[in-house]
């Protein structure tokens, strides 16, 4: 009988600085045990320890390895109301939630969303421990860092690829090196004026080839600015395969979920396809989409290596970056 092991947070690399993570809280800590140890165990538990809220399906950027651009992910796009997010908030901390990201897995830009720095602060005040976002920064002005710090942002991580302009805006279509870097650096500085210790600030750069054989400079260029600089794994979407057979199995269904901007539960924050209806929070539970019988099925056959008979994950980038890797 094949023995399934699954490695919790094998796609992140942490390569500078000091973790976002690192805190003394208890609670934040059991959070951080729970998350390495239910994936590890096939545990469950009764409500995810975190959802990923997708403030914003819609992105300011198209960026050239990101799965939006080159599969379109969605047919339908949009940002997330208030309402639906208050709800989501509401049942998450009732049922023990510890913690949120307001953004999906593969697409949108959560600082488009005008209601981002009330999200927030309606999370915090409701005891939400980890509210987190990722951006591209863009859109990170002094009035918008301000309103988040406010707010009480827990941690931010910023995609910003290498320390050259033309690398970076290859990559990062239809954004400018120069305006992001004054953005970031502004954030910082204010942050510190406000002698806030949150949001921490983590940079990080896909894992692309141009960036990787010299990543020790980009780790220098950011090392005295921001609290962590680190790497994901580069994935190659235009060659995802189907029908691939693996002991692995994905962390992911026994931490977290994924609330798309129209409230559409899903398994994942991969997934996209809708092709187990979870239900939609506006209408139903978070905590009965968790325990309900597709979730527990879609466990069963990852915890058997058959994975790659669920429809959304035969050929769901994670998998199969994390298969080769292992070939």
């Amino acid at each position: 009988m094949t023995i399934i092991s699954i490695e919790v947070n094998a796609n992140f690399h942490t390569i500078g600085g000091k973790s976002v993570l690192d805190k003394n809280d208890p609670v934040f800590l059991e959070y951080r045990r729970k998350w390495k140890e239910w994936p590890e165990n096939f545990e469950n538990g009764d409500f995810p320890l975190h959802l990923d809220i997708e403030a914003s399906s819609v992105c300011n950027l198209r960026c050239e390895f990101c799965e939006a651009t080159i599969d379109n992910i969605g047919t339908r796009s949009g940002y997330m109301d208030i309402e639906t997010f208050t709800k989501i908030i509401d049942e998450g901390v009732e049922c023990g939630l510890y913690a949120i990201k307001l953004n999906s897995g593969a697409r949108g830009e959560p600082l488009l969303n005008k209601n981002i720095i009330k999200m927030v602060e309606y999370a915090k005040k409701k005891g939400i421990i980890d509210v987190y976002m990722n951006t591209n920064a863009v859109l990170l002005t002094k009035e918008m860092g301000y309103g988040l710090i406010k707010a009480g942002l827990d941690r931010i991580s910023i995609s910003f690829e290498g320390t050259d302009p033309a690398i970076y805006e290859k990559y990062r279509v239809g954004a400018k090196f120069e305006k992001v870097r004054q953005n970031i650096l502004d954030f910082v500085e204010l942050r510190n004026s406000m002698g806030s210790g949150n949001p921490k600030i983590r940079m990080q750069t896909v894992g692309v080839p141009e960036i990787l054989k010299d990543i020790n400079k980009y780790v220098g260029y950011w090392s005295e600015i921001v609290d962590e600089i680190a790497f994901i794994d580069s994935k190659d979407y235009k060659n995802i395969k189907k029908s691939l057979v693996s002991d692995w199995a994905c962390p992911y269904i026994w931490q977290r979920m994924m609330v798309t901007w129209d409230g559409t539960i899903s398994v994942c924050g991969f997934d996209y396809s809708n092709d187990f209806n979870l239900g939609n929070v506006k209408s139903d539970s978070i905590r009965e989409a968790w325990n309900g019988t597709e979730m527990e099925q879609i466990r069963n056959l990852h915890k058997k290596g058959m994975a790659h008979k669920v429809a959304i994950c035969d050929g769901c980038s994670f998998r199969t970056t994390e298969i080769y890797k292992r070939s």
